[in-house]
C-alpha cells in the first residue's frame, strides 16, 4: 500500500514537471527579427487605409474649399495645409534638386523643426536589449538590423521603430501650424507570451529648441520629461548635418523609483529622426505580479533615403 502511494506520488512529480515544461514554452520568451518587407507591407498597408479615408472624406474638402477666397490665398502664397503637403513632396528627393533651396536657407537663419519628415520605411543600426526579472530572468539582445518607419497621421505624421516584433515603439509628431509637437507615444514589449502597449497622449511637448518638457499621460501610465537640447553638427549616414540633440530625463512616472534617460537627434533638414538611445530601469506592474525591467539600446540611421 505504501509503494502504491509512493507511485502515484512520483507520477504526480512527473505531470507537474512536465505541466511546467509545456507552461514554459508556451510562454517563452522569443526574439523575432523584422524584415525589411514586413515593415515596408506594414507602411503599404497604412497608406491604402489613408487613401481610403481621403476618398471617404473628399467631398466635404471640396466643398469647403473650392471658393475664390481660397483660390486667392492658394496663389498669394499663404500658407495652407494642401500647399504645405504639396511643398513636402516636393522635397522627397534626396538631392534636393526641386524646392530644396528655400528649407535649406530657411533652416540656415533658424535650427526651429518646422517640416515633417517624408514618409517612407528608414534602415537603421542597433545596439544593445532587455531583461525582465519576473521570478526568472530573461533577456533579449535587438538584432544590428532595425527600422524607422514614417506614416501619415491625423495631425502629422507617426515615426515607428522596430526593434524586433516583439519590441516596438512609436512617437507621433504633430504640424500645430506654429511648429511641431509630440502627439501619441506608443511602446510596446512581450514578454513570456504576454503583451504590454502603453499608450500615452502628449500635451504641451513642443519639438523646439527651447523646449523644457514633454509630458504624456493616459489613465493608466504618466512620463513626464524634463528637457534640454543643443544644436550640433554631426556625421549622419556618412554626411555632416545639423542637428538639433534633445536630451530628457524622468521627472514623474509610474513608479517612484524608475530611472529613463533619453538623447534623440533630429535632422533639421529633413525632420527625420537619426539617432537616439534610450536608459530604462524600471519596476512594472504586471499580471504575474511586480517585475524589474532594464533597457539599454542605441540606433543610428545608415540613409536618408527610405527603402520603401
Amino acid at each position: 500500500m505504501n509503494i502504491s502511494k509512493k507511485n502515484v506520488l512520483l507520477v504526480l512529480v512527473v505531470l507537474l514537471a512536465v505541466a511546467g515544461v509545456v507552461v514554459l514554452r508556451t510562454f517563452r520568451t522569443t526574439t523575432t527579427e523584422v524584415e525589411a518587407a514586413d515593415a515596408v507591407d506594414r507602411l503599404e498597408q497604412a497608406l491604402d487605409e489613408e487613401e481610403q479615408g481621403d476618398t471617404t472624406s473628399a467631398p466635404a474638402d471640396d466643398s469647403t474649399t473650392d471658393t475664390d477666397e481660397d483660390h486667392d490665398a492658394d496663389e498669394s502664397g499663404e500658407p495652407l495645409t494642401a500647399d504645405e503637403d504639396e511643398s513636402i513632396d516636393d522635397l522627397a528627393d534626396p538631392d534636393g534638386s526641386e524646392g530644396g533651396d528655400t528649407p535649406e536657407s530657411d533652416q540656415a537663419e533658424t535650427p526651429d523643426l518646422s517640416r515633417l519628415p517624408d514618409v517612407g520605411v528608414y534602415p537603421i543600426i542597433v545596439t544593445g536589449g532587455e531583461q525582465l526579472d519576473l521570478g526568472t530572468l530573461t533577456s533579449r539582445e535587438y538584432p544590428i538590423d532595425g527600422f524607422v518607419t514614417v506614416t501619415p497621421s491625423a495631425c502629422g505624421v507617426e515615426i515607428r521603430t522596430d526593434f524586433v516584433l516583439e519590441r516596438w515603439q512609436s512617437l507621433e509628431w504633430c504640424d500645430t501650424g506654429s511648429g511641431l509637437e509630440l502627439g501619441q507615444e506608443q511602446i510596446f514589449h512581450q514578454f513570456f507570451g504576454l503583451d504590454d502597449l502603453v499608450v500615452r497622449t502628449c500635451t504641451d511637448s513642443p519639438l523646439v529648441p527651447d523646449a523644457t518638457s514633454w509630458s504624456c499621460r493616459s489613465d493608466e501610465s504618466t512620463a513626464e520629461r524634463a528637457v534640454t537640447s543643443t544644436l550640433i553638427v554631426a556625421d549622419v549616414a556618412g554626411d555632416e548635418r545639423s542637428v538639433l540633440a534633445f536630451a530628457t530625463t524622468l521627472v514623474v512616472g509610474d513608479h517612484p523609483d524608475n530611472v529613463e534617460t533619453i538623447e534623440l537627434w533630429i535632422d533639421v533638414e529633413t525632420g527625420l529622426p537619426v539617432r537616439e538611445s534610450r536608459i530604462y530601469d524600471f519596476t512594472l506592474d504586471t499580471p504575474l505580479g511586480d517585475a524589474g525591467y532594464t533597457e539599454t539600446y542605441e540606433w543610428a540611421m545608415t540613409s536618408l533615403v527610405p527603402i520603401g
